[in-house]
């Protein structure tokens, strides 16, 4: 054991990029935290009883600059970690990178007015907002189990005090701290997995653990190291399901939606998601990809976990979402829904190597996701005047009909979450669904077939309760009479996320592409996975030629 490890060391070595090469992994979170660190000193000198909306400016300006530096560096990924096996540098970490610095951007747009409402404009805010995102860069690229938790720490703590920012607010206060005890719950059991894979293998880098796995496997400490780590795949995968919110670990969803500030909603409902996929698949895919700790119909590995997980996720998320009546709670159980479907494609495109592709459906999905999501919870923003609040379904009567820009970008947006041509909800379903089904029939598995069919009736099942927030907005009475925050911000975002979302309905094509070259460009995967990569690469670029 000792000496694989000291050659796979100075593999890694030698295969290291060169001195000053690797600073451009961190360049993304480096710009964020420069930012964070610029806005601190910017916020001393602001001048008591004036508006903050320009440091909210400022910081959408730092996230669209870390976006543009994702572009910049889309064609100089590194073939190796970086900094002694940390970090990735590859078009994957950098796609889930922009992602994160988009969805924080619209988020920051949608937050001035309701933050003035509440009597809450605070700099801090927007530090803290900029501070997970640095988190997220930095475990979208994370090349060991101790950056990733880190990265996962800085992500979640800011998420936890932004849910309970309105302070005089005691469904906000309560939000918070349903976040906090469980979320520290579940980090908890992350980092009790990992040190068991740590005490199974003895390193705690995603490649090394992986080739370690192979070694217990086959030798004779099997049984003893093999089983301890079996357990630690199982206590990280709980994790991260806790963060995408998948049952059974959902149960926070409902009352944090609820109590926290909307625009923090529409953020850690996109971008949390987002990475915590992001991390899911650069752990199991790299680190665990044993057949028998992959497991499969039903060896119970990981691959059958994921799948009763999203089964349950998309029938509970939608069965309990229709008796909803407010509509935060509602969209909280149509995200343990979306978590549902996200898995279908988790676990269809890692069944097996040959299928690793795939995944490109779960990239273009969080896309779509995102702009479709923020769209919603910025008109809920719009609308969140302290005292005012829209909440409930009977509070949307005849807000579309008075507030006709308002009406469009959420009838967008739910027709998205629905699922409803032209948007780009229905695509990134199909593309999620279409996997499943071709993976069912190229393996003759009837459970990735019937796994489809299942996330098609639910999906179904919940066009009633989205099309539930139209039927109100446009033909229900009004029952109260809401003053809107006007406010540019929020308009901006909703504006952006209307049209990117009937973009990429429409126009899908350059996106898919990226989601192709993300999964293409997948550092650290096993030969197995390697070879289906080079096929794919070839493919494209045969395609490309034509």
């Amino acid at each position: 054991m000792t000496m694989q490890l000291l050659s796979t060391l100075n593999t890694l070595a030698m295969l290291a990029p060169p001195q000053g090469a690797e600073f451009a992994a961190i360049v993304p979170g480096i710009i964020v935290t420069l930012v964070a660190l610029a806005f601190i000193i910017i916020d001393v000198f602001h001048r008591k009883g004036t508006p903050r909306d320009y440091l909210a400016y400022f910081s959408v300006i730092g996230l669209g600059v870390a976006a543009a530096s994702c572009w910049y560096l889309w064609d100089s990924p590194l073939e190796a970690p970086t900094f002694f096996g940390m970090l990735y540098l590859d078009r994957f970490a950098l796609f889930f990178s922009a992602l994160a610095s988009i969805s924080g951007a619209l988020a920051i747009l949608c937050s001035p007015a309701v933050l003035r409402s509440h009597k809450m404009d605070r700099g801090e805010y927007y530090l803290l907002v900029l501070f997970s995102v640095t988190g997220m860069i930095f475990m979208a690229g994370s090349a060991d189990l101790l950056s990733l938790f880190i990265a996962f720490e800085v992500m979640s703590i800011p998420i936890y005090v932004l849910a309970g920012f309105l302070r005089e607010d005691s469904r906000s206060a309560e939000a918070s701290m349903k976040y906090f005890v469980l979320g520290a719950f579940s980090a908890a059991l992350m980092l009790y997995g990992i040190a068991m894979i740590y005490g199974a293998t003895g390193t705690t880098n995603l490649e090394m653990i992986a080739q370690n796995l192979y070694y217990l496997e086959g030798g004779e400490g099997q049984h003893q190291g093999f089983g301890l780590a079996m357990f630690g795949v199982l206590l990280i995968f709980s994790g991260f399901a806790f963060k995408v919110a998948a049952v059974p670990f959902h149960i926070w969803t409902p009352d944090v939606y609820t109590g926290s500030p909307t625009p923090v909603v529409g953020f850690m409902a996109t971008a949390v998601k987002a990475i915590a996929f992001a991390g899911m698949l650069r752990v199991f895919v790299v680190a665990f990809p044993l057949d028998s700790l992959r497991g499969g119909f039903f060896g119970y590995g990981w691959i059958d976990i994921a799948f009763a997980l999203s089964a349950f996720s998309m029938v509970l998320g939608n069965v309990v979402a229709l008796v909803q009546n407010n509509v935060k709670r509602m969209l909280a159980y149509s995200s343990i829904a979306h978590a549902g479907y996200l898995l279908v494609g988790f676990t269809a495109a890692n069944a097996h190597p040959r299928f690793f592709l795939h995944n490109d459906a779960i990239l273009f999905y969080l896309v779509a996701y995102t702009f479709g999501t923020i769209g919603a919870f910025a008109v809920l923003s719009y609308f969140g005047r302290r005292g005012e609040a829209v909440e409930t379904f009977e509070d949307l009567g005849q807000l579309g009909i008075k507030y006709p820009m308002m009406g469009l970008v959420m009838a967008v947006s739910i027709f998205s979450a629905a699922g409803i041509p032209p948007t780009a909800g229905f695509l990134g379903k199909f593309y999620i669904f279409r996997s499943a089904i071709d993976v069912g029939m190229q393996t003759d598995e009837f459970a990735f077939i019937g796994l489809a069919i299942l996330g098609v009736l639910s999906s179904v099942a919940g066009v009633y309760y989205y099309l539930k927030v139209l039927i109100y907005m446009y033909m229900k009475p009004e029952k109260r009479v809401f003053r809107p925050l006007d406010h540019t911000g929020p308009k901006v975002a909703m504006v952006v996320c209307a049209l990117m979302t009937l973009y990429l309905g429409l126009f899908p094509a350059r996106a898919v592409e990226i989601a192709q070259e993300s999964v293409l460009d997948f550092s650290g995967v096993p030969a197995s996975v390697q070879a289906t990569i080079d096929l794919g690469q070839a493919a494209l670029e045969a395609a490309q030629a034509e």
